[in-house]
């Protein structure tokens, strides 16, 4: 099962304190960067991006994946997440015409 969660702010949000903060609405474990083009993060069971779009909700639209079912120590599921976002992210921002 893939979870998401869509947020739009006015101001950039930090990827790093989204994935790491105590709360788990956006957390992702083991945060890295990866080159999407996009600011993102990737984890073992998730990740983040973020882009400017300004829409009436705000002006930086930002989509967290999570993957709960992976286990926490499993690093096997990384290159898929990226590939996934890599997709699923332009997409999205097309999509809600950011792009």
């Amino acid at each position: 099962m893939l979870e998401f969660r869509f947020s739009w702010d006015d101001t950039a949000t930090d990827l790093m304190y989204l994935a790491t903060g105590a709360g788990s609405i956006s957390r992702v474990t083991e945060p890295r960067s990866f080159d999407l083009g996009y600011k993102s993060i990737g984890g073992t069971d998730g990740a983040i991006s973020i882009e400017r779009c300004k829409t009436t909700g705000g002006n930086y639209f930002t989509l967290t994946l999570q993957v709960p079912q992976i286990p926490l120590t499993d690093q096997t599921h990384r290159k898929d997440i990226e590939r996934f976002m890599r997709a699923y992210f332009p997409a999205t921002l097309k999509t809600l015409g950011c792009r």
